[in-house]
């Protein structure tokens, strides 16, 4: 019995210590030592470009109205297509007229009431093609047609009056073929005024929202009134400044965008990208953001157009502000891993990026990023690379 035991004992012994015995896992595989290392570095910006393009704000979330500074203002179109009780103006007294509209953004507006006048259009226009090109050919009456004059509290409806011989007009130009063409209402801050800018729902919004023409009129001794809410709308920018203010800036609503250029060449021999980040140093002192919009910039990989204009890409990224550096200035950052990586394998030629604010045609804010001129080489534009290499 003793000595079946001590056998017993023993094979237990040899199984717990093969039990805890290491296994090894690499054994057989090919030794992979030094075949990739991981490196990094850091590129800086070496070229900043700041120029305009044209778009058309048609179709938009809001009609942004006001003047910035003497050289920055923005003006509201707007044509109302009537509806089939447009017949009940026929013959009718217009007693009164009135233009609604419901702000929904304000950027640094001025010490109330803001003031903004109403005047006639008096050339074709289209929201789907109007742009700022387009304003040196329209025409706009010398008459005001009303006054908006009101705090424009957000989500506030404003009204104007509106003088009813124009509004007949309007309405026999779509009731009588023989009556002159009225191309709609312009919106714009008065003469010399500085308002700030203002944003008023569009007819694309929900109907409870959009601007409307409420008309009360007699006819045949009884009194009555109607709505028109439907047409089209835009707003159009006018700059009358230098188009580079500064080296590196977006402008939403005026469509000012940048350039901006890294030299990846040295990234030699197909490099595996495991993460590149972009980094802007943003001007605070310089920049103008109120804080009714996202205050997101994108970056686009760069094309080869003939023009600053043709060279945008589907291909791009969101920039956030994530830190502060040293100074207290807010860093964006922006994940440019999948871009550079087109870079360096030559899926895409290195035309550098634009920029762009994220919410440029509902919004008017201006960011401006230190650039690669700037003095503390801490704040120029950074491209953080992290990669594997043979």
């Amino acid at each position: 019995m003793t000595k079946n035991f001590a056998v017993l004992f023993s094979i237990l012994l040899f199984a717990v210590g093969c039990a805890e015995k290491p296994k090894s896992v690499g054994n057989g595989l090919p030794n992979v030592d030094g075949i990739f290392t991981i490196a990094d570095t850091v590129l800086y910006s070496f070229n900043d470009t700041t120029y305009r393009v044209s778009f058309s704000a048609g179709f938009g979330t809001s009609n942004l109205t006001g003047r910035i500074s003497a050289t920055e203002e923005l003006i509201t179109l707007l044509n109302f297509i009537p509806n089939t009780r447009i017949d009940s103006l026929r013959g009718a007294v217009i007693d009164t007229a009135e233009l609604r509209l419901i702000v929904n953004y304000r950027y640094f507006p001025q010490t109330p009431p803001i003031r903004f006048d109403i005047i006639e259009i008096q050339k074709s226009w289209a929201q789907s093609t109007f742009t700022k090109d387009s304003l040196p050919f329209l025409t706009f009456g010398t008459k005001v047609l009303g006054t908006f004059a009101d705090s424009m509290n957000y989500l506030s409806t404003v009204k104007a009056l509106l003088d009813t011989v124009e509004v007949r007009k309007w309405a026999d130009s779509h009731n009588d073929t023989t009556a002159p063409d009225f191309f709609g209402f312009a919106l714009q801050a008065q003469p010399g005024a500085n308002t700030g800018v203002i944003g008023f729902s569009t007819l694309s919004n929900y109907s409870t929202y959009a601007p409307q023409l409420f008309i009360r009129f007699t006819r045949n001794g009884r009194k009555d009134s109607l709505t028109f809410a439907s047409g089209e709308d835009t707003y159009v920018s006018k700059y009358t400044g230098p188009t580079t203010v500064n080296p590196l800036m977006v402008h939403g609503a005026f469509g000012v965008r940048s350039k901006i250029h890294f030299n990846t060449a040295s990234l030699k021999n197909n490099p595996i990208i495991n993460n590149a980040t972009l980094q802007l140093t943003l001007d605070t002192v310089a920049s103008s953001i109120y804080g009714y919009s996202p205050d997101t910039v994108i970056a686009l990989i760069g094309m080869s157009g003939t023009t600053l204009d043709q060279s945008d890409s589907t291909i791009y990224t969101y920039g956030y502000r994530s830190s502060v550096d040293s100074n207290m200035f807010p860093v964006y950052t922006f994940n440019l891993t999948k871009i550079t990586d087109r870079w360096v394998r030559y899926v895409n030629p290195n035309f550098g990026l634009t920029l762009r604010w994220g919410v440029e045609y509902s919004t008017a804010e201006k960011a401006v990023f230190f650039s690669s001129a700037a003095a503390d080489t801490t704040v120029r534009p950074r491209l953080k690379i992290i990669y594997s290499k043979k």
